[in-house]
């Protein structure tokens, strides 16, 4: 494809934001609150639009002032199998209700009391939750953010930083309307991208590519814990186009079942059951297959009309879909709902400290582009990090002289942006994607994990990355886009399959070779930068005696092999797991 496009600079920005999601957005307006004159918010697709934050399923997790914030950090790091950055966390606890009171001013419906206190509901977890009502949260959030000056700018698929003398100074990418390359220089810049699940059927997924990680690493930036998330994955209906929602669902009291119609989370979490955390819930759905106990079904057919009052005022797109296809009938559940884990929710992210500063001058990052030991997942903790990563910038921005030319830089990246458009009969995209699908999302290589199929994974992953994706075509400035995400997916699934072979232990996510949780050797966080061309790999020790909460100095079996070997469905022989025969 012939294209005539043109080059654009934008100079000025004293702050520059890449994703379109609440930890996005929330960045551009604290950036702007905190005195950052020129605020420039970029999006691959339509701020408030893409992403995980348009369809999160009207929850929100918040600390209220009355609850017990110690108990809450305990929770969240135990969680984080430990791993967790423990001054963030914390950080994010006390701020999620100032962040919450926020969301109110700008405009975000939240489900209320009649006294006007907000009304806390069960969810997942033992605290309890906010709602707010469906879709309109982002749009109240872009229109605030336009209203005070952030600058936004749509399909724009921003493709690399720039950078000078290592220091970032801010991004290139093409127009997907009218092809033209664009050059954003900034003072400061905030990568707030998302996470991946390597584009499964679910809404919001398919924008989530990894972007993020992949321009940072091109740029030498330090990431890390690719290996290792506090939810492994979502579980999420398995074939039904429906995307978040299992929390409102389980506060509802809905249940799981498996195939011989047991309610099986009873017997693994007699405590919290459905409402048990995502870790628990998806390795208890892997052990269940591994069993030959799939499909599992959600059950929510016991519901009565004040239950499907509240799930269609806060999940009307999910209601809707599930009345599509017969399941909701008349305002009730009359099927059982087919759910799985979805793709992985990789998150090789740009490692930060408390102002959520890289270790690259002048980029900064929030949301799950983040590590997850930073940044917890959900709408709460997306925010409080994305307020702290846009007043850090527009901090730094006020401190910074003007970034300079990078050296020709924006000539080379942008032939290489273009280079799938000079091979229009090359490989599509879509098969290429589907290859690396193949290799990462059976269940059995990240969610339950043994070191041999994920080393097999990896190495389909490495045959993808040498011969395929030097060969990816495209037609038009869509299929070019597309060209990108899958290679940053690549990128995604190569880092986060050699960091889990690393990991020799089980935390939070089941490993069969090694099901022991090691807090004797394990209490480290893996990381990677690019270093001259090549991958530089090593770990960095957990400060844990300088952190409140700390494990026992030992190893143990894992509790989630623990739940399973005490109802007879594995042992240990020799340091590995051995599966009972159903």
């Amino acid at each position: 494809m012939a294209l005539q496009v043109q080059t654009h600079t934008i100079d000025g920005i004293d702050v520059l934001v890449i994703g379109g999601g609440i930890a996005a957005t929330f960045a551009a307006i604290k950036a702007k609150q905190a005195g950052a004159r020129r605020v420039v918010q970029v999006d691959k697709g339509t701020v408030g639009k893409t992403g995980n934050s348009c369809f999160a399923a009207g929850v929100i997790h918040v600390c209220f002032p009355e609850d017990d914030l110690d108990d809450r950090v305990l929770r969240l790091t135990r969680a984080q199998g430990y791993l967790a950055q423990q001054d963030l966390i914390r950080d994010h606890l006390q701020e999620s209700h100032v962040i919450l009171e926020e969301l109110r001013r700008y405009g975000v419906h939240l489900v209320m009391n009649t006294d006007g206190s907000y009304r806390r509901m069960a969810g997942r977890g033992a605290y309890p939750i906010v709602q707010f009502f469906s879709t309109q949260l982002m749009d109240s959030l872009r229109k605030y953010a336009q209203s005070i000056g952030v600058e936004q700018i749509n399909r724009l698929y921003l493709t690399d930083l720039l950078s000078r003398n290592g220091e970032v100074t801010g991004a290139v990418g093409f127009h997907q309307h009218s092809g033209d390359f664009h050059a954003l220089r900034a003072r400061a810049t905030v990568l707030a991208t998302g996470s991946t699940y390597y584009k499964s059927i679910h809404p919001g997924q398919r924008d989530c590519s990894g972007d993020g990680f992949a321009m940072a690493y091109r740029i030498g930036a330090t990431l890390g814990g690719g290996e290792q998330n506090d939810q492994p994955a979502n579980a999420m209906p398995a074939r039904v186009d429906v995307g978040p929602g299992m929390n409102k669902w389980m506060g509802e009291g809905a249940y799981f079942l498996n195939s011989k119609g047991e309610r099986f989370m009873v017997r693994y979490s007699p405590k919290l059951k459905e409402r048990s955390g995502l870790p628990q819930i998806v390795a208890f759905f892997c052990i269940e297959a591994r069993m030959g106990r799939a499909p599992i079904m959600m059950d929510a057919r016991h519901f009565g009309p004040e239950q499907m009052g509240r799930l269609y005022q806060m999940l009307p797109l999910p209601q809707r879909e599930f009345e599509s296809v017969g399941v909701v009938q008349d305002g009730k559940f009359r099927k059982t709902v087919e759910f799985c884990p979805t793709g992985p929710t990789t998150r090789p992210g740009v490692v930060v400290d408390r102002d959520y500063a890289s270790r690259t001058p002048r980029l900064f990052a929030a949301g799950e582009a983040c590590p997850p030991s930073a940044v917890v997942t959900g709408l709460a903790a997306a925010a409080t990090s994305g307020a702290r990563a846009g007043t850090s910038a527009a901090r730094c921005a006020r401190d910074a002289g003007d970034p300079g030319d990078e050296n020709g830089q924006v000539g080379e990246l942008r032939e290489r942006a273009f280079a799938p458009l000079a091979r229009p009969e090359g490989l599509e995209s879509e098969h290429v994607l589907l290859e690396l699908q193949e290799a990462v999302i059976p269940y059995d290589v990240l969610l339950l994990r043994e070191g041999r199929r994920m080393a097999r994974a990896l190495q389909r992953v490495e045959t993808i990355r040498d011969q395929d994706l030097p060969m990816l075509g495209a037609y038009d400035l869509h299929y070019l886009r597309l060209c990108h995400e899958v290679k940053n997916l690549t990128l995604t699934a190569e880092l986060t399959l050699k960091a889990a072979i690393e990991r020799k232990e089980t935390r939070n996510i089941l490993r069969e070779d090694y099901p022991f949780t090691d807090n004797v050797n394990w209490l480290k966080w893996i990381r990677v930068r690019q270093e001259g061309g090549e991958q530089k790999w090593w770990t960095e020790d957990i400060p844990i005696d300088t952190y409140p909460v700390a494990p026992k100095r030992e190893a143990e079996l894992a509790y989630l092999w623990k739940m399973a070997r005490d109802q007879g469905v594995v042992s240990v022989k020799d340091g590995r797991i051995e599966w009972a025969s159903e």
